[in-house]
């Protein structure tokens, strides 16, 4: 079995943390409204994936297939459910809000980990090839 690095994660979950400041602070020049409504969209994106990857991530052991499959749909469920609920909790408890600036930093901020894989890798070798033997 392959065992991932959490370093890398960390890093994803930083640089997401990172990037929702930076969004929110670009917000900020337009109004307090829109780095708000910013700000939300980009901390839910950064805690939606920051509980899938304390699920999937927290106890790396030896396990079977059908158990780190259900370890991660498990996680993705429950990551889902994070997620709806912290998009009803920003509609009704901050007030005013900007759908739009919302949704617009979540999607940015829910991109952030397929840029940093694309962008940063962590070693030069295939990992299926190297763990894969």
């Amino acid at each position: 079995m392959h065992k991932t690095s959490t370093t890398q994660v960390r890093r994803i979950l930083v640089i997401q943390l990172l990037a929702t400041i930076l969004i929110s602070a670009i917000c900020l020049a337009f109004g307090v409204l829109y780095a708000t409504s910013a700000l939300a969209g980009g901390m839910i994106a950064t805690l939606g994936n920051g509980y899938f990857a304390w699920k999937v991530f927290a106890k790396q052991r030896e396990a079977t297939a059908e158990q780190i499959l259900a370890t991660y749909y498990g996680a993705e469920v429950g990551k889902i459910i994070l997620t709806v609920m912290l998009f009803t909790a920003a509609i009704v408890m901050i007030k005013p809000l900007s759908m739009v600036t919302l949704v617009v930093a979540y999607v940015l901020n829910y991109m952030i980990p397929l840029l940093v894989s694309i962008f940063f890798k962590d070693d030069s070798e295939n990992w299926r090839v190297k763990n894969v033997r």
